[in-house]
């Protein structure tokens, strides 16, 4: 908040409480009859912020939604992801593995109902996955001129998908926001 609104906010309230004051003259006082003091401080409409509505669409709430399972999910991870640099690398492994879950999760969530679009990341997971499962289980070698060819191109593909989807998303959701 600008310093000029803080003292104008100051200067209303001060304004409104002069009548209360004990040497306040009569023209100090308000002419009406005051409400209960529990009314005079109900809270205001709050306006949502920039991080709960994107170009008028409303963050996606989860299937789960009062309980922060997210939200616990990434402490859990962040907490197992540290752990392992501690010399634990079953640790860091799990870690990486409910970040990625977790992150994914909330990626997709968010994409698919059109309030911010995540298509080059959506792209890449498959892509990481699918790389990840050549490697550590198939012990095969994809590297490479063609493989990053391919993956490129396939990357590509999927990410211009998923944009095309997130446009779709977010026109629906900004048609039931109005």
């Amino acid at each position: 908040m600008s310093k000029s609104r803080a003292k104008k906010k100051q200067r209303q309230r001060a304004r409104a409480t002069a009548g209360d004051r004990p040497g306040a003259g009569p023209e100090a006082r308000p002419v009406t009859p005051r409400a209960p003091r529990a009314a005079a401080h109900e809270p205001a409409q709050r306006r949502p912020s920039r991080l709960e509505i994107r170009d008028g669409v409303p963050r996606p709430d989860a299937i789960w939604a009062p309980f922060p399972l997210t939200e616990i999910g990434m402490a859990v991870g962040l907490v197992l992801f540290l752990l392992g640099f501690a010399g634990a690398p079953v640790l860091l492994l799990t870690g990486v593995a409910v970040l990625v879950v977790v992150v994914a999760e909330l990626c997709l969530r968010e994409h698919f109902a059109g309030f911010r679009s995540h298509s080059i990341l959506l792209a890449m997971l498959p892509i990481t996955i699918v790389h990840l499962g050549l490697v550590v289980l198939g012990d095969l070698t994809w590297r490479g001129p063609l493989a990053l060819a391919v993956d490129l191109a396939i990357a590509g593909a999927l990410a211009w998908w998923l944009q095309q989807r997130f446009r779709v998303a977010q026109g629906r959701a900004r048609l039931r926001a109005t």
